[in-house]
């Protein structure tokens, strides 16, 4: 089976042709319709993250089944066969080390990452901006219907999955209970709209009038009232500065969750542990998710999720291009910040 696959070697990222062997029992292959560039595969190229040499890029997705075992079941049980439209989390984790057992799989002792893995490592192709990728068995999948397009659940791996993440860590909340979100890219929305659909008032604070304009367009504020201090505060833009906004703009027995930082080493905050012991602060850190949070975040996409312009999140398509060529069109509009997402359309089938 040959693959097309966006591959970033020394700086440079261009579609190769990766050769792959013959399917193992479990895997699945999955014919890509459409992926996303992330931020964090910006990062990645930019080199303000690690990479392990030929790193196939690409982490959220939506394709069909080209192949599985008979009898595959994805998440919810769900009988899985060629032709079915599914989506996937960007990990693949062995379900039965200490920390899988704990509900932490993206922290799999011998996780695989989708998107952030070497072209070497099998199962070589490990990446969403191609036109196929092939899924471990530990690699949740959950099948979706065809009413909810590409560009509506093309996120569900990533920036919803994360999403979900961060509300299980921020806690229940009553009705009308305000929360912070600071940082409006696709996490910071994702998570404003979550919250929205909990009841909760949503307050979002980013400088960038696109982004602002966009998660009001979702029900997010963009107002904050000077003084108002919140139960709840997500730190998603991954700016030293915003975490130590979030600390503040935190109320007594409040959560602070932070779920923007993804390049480590790159900054450092300074705190006062006795602050965070005299107004009873907890502080969570997200970084990817388990499969319980996939599982709510698709659901959230096809429930709460299916009545917003989610689709306005991401740009028009652009095609992936043939092997030999660079990726230049879609990592520039991604660098030139005018969309939270570029959608990346492989040939079809």
């Amino acid at each position: 089976m040959r693959v097309s696959a966006a591959v970033l070697d020394r700086g440079a990222v261009r579609v190769e042709e990766l050769l792959l062997p013959e399917r193992a029992p479990g895997e699945i292959d999955v014919h890509i319709e459409a992926a996303a560039v992330c931020g964090s595969d910006l990062h990645t190229v930019l080199g303000r993250r690690p990479a392990p040499e030929r790193t196939v890029l690409g982490h959220e997705g939506a394709g069909t089944v080209a192949a599985a075992d008979p009898g595959t079941r994805d998440l919810r049980g769900t009988p899985l066969r060629p032709g079915d439209r599914v989506v996937f989390a960007r990990f693949g984790a062995c379900g039965t080390c200490d920390r899988c057992t704990r509900g932490l799989e993206a922290a799999c002792r011998s996780v695989l990452t989708y998107g952030h893995e070497g072209a070497d490592r099998a199962p070589h192709a490990t990446g969403t901006l191609a036109d196929g990728v092939r899924l471990l068995p530990g690699v949740p999948v959950l099948r979706v219907p065809g009413w909810a397009g590409d560009a509506h659940v093309v996120s569900a791996g990533c920036a919803a999955a994360t999403a979900a993440a961060v509300l299980s860590a921020g806690g229940a909340a009553e009705p009308g209970d305000p929360a912070l979100v600071l940082g409006a890219g696709t996490v910071g929305a994702y998570c404003a709209a979550m919250l929205r659909s909990e009841g909760r008032t949503v307050y979002v604070h980013d400088p960038a009038p696109r982004r602002s304009a966009a998660v009001r367009r979702l029900g997010a504020r963009t107002d904050v009232p000077d003084g108002l201090a919140f139960p709840l505060v997500v730190e998603a833009s991954g700016s030293p500065e915003a975490f130590a906004a979030a600390l503040g703009a935190a109320e007594a027995g409040g959560r602070v969750v932070a779920a923007g930082a993804v390049g480590p080493g790159t900054a450092e905050v300074r705190l006062d542990p006795a602050d965070l012991a005299a107004r009873h602060l907890t502080v969570a850190g997200v970084h990817g998710y388990a499969a319980a949070d996939f599982l709510r975040g698709v659901d959230w996409l096809l429930g709460p999720g299916q009545f917003l312009d989610l689709e306005a999140l991401v740009s028009p398509p652009v095609p992936l291009p043939p092997p030999g060529k660079d990726l230049d069109e879609a990592f520039g509009l991604m660098h030139a910040g005018e969309h939270l997402r570029v959608l990346v359309a492989p040939p079809a089938a």
